[in-house]
């Protein structure tokens, strides 16, 4: 099981890679909750969705990378992933860790709840609250 986790966070590289918003966004539930690391918050996919689809057509050239920290199963059905993201634009880059709690439905695993915060001085160039 831990490896379809694993492999969950390599096909949110790639999305970001090619700018898919709905492929990134493929593996969140319809009530996900996601907090960025400037602590703006967006309940459910639709809100989620709007606000990736503005980020990645902002940053055409951002490139991330998912590092696992640590990964725990609860039960065979639910996770949690403590995750460091570093972002790379042009413009800009940072890195943030994050709390992802993942639910296993239907053979697949889900992401139902990301809190992300910034890593103190990790951020170079331009950035924005809404991170």
């Amino acid at each position: 099981m831990t490896v379809e986790i694993e492999s969950l966070f390599r096909e949110l590289e790639s999305a970001l890679e090619a700018k898919d918003a709905a492929a990134f966004d493929r593996v969140f539930t319809e009530d996900v909750v996601f907090i960025t690391p400037a602590g703006a918050i967006f309940r459910g996919w639709d809100e989620l969705h709007d606000y990736h689809s503005a980020r990645l057509d902002d940053s055409p050239d951002a490139q991330a990378h998912f590092e696992l920290l640590a990964l725990r199963l609860l039960t065979p059905d639910h996770a949690i992933v403590n995750v460091e993201q570093t972002l790379h634009t042009a413009k800009f880059s940072l890195a943030n860790r994050g709390t992802w709690v993942l639910l296993r439905r239907d053979r697949s695993w889900w992401v139902c709840s990301v809190h992300n915060t910034n890593i103190a001085g990790s951020a170079k160039g331009r950035t924005n609250d809404r991170q």
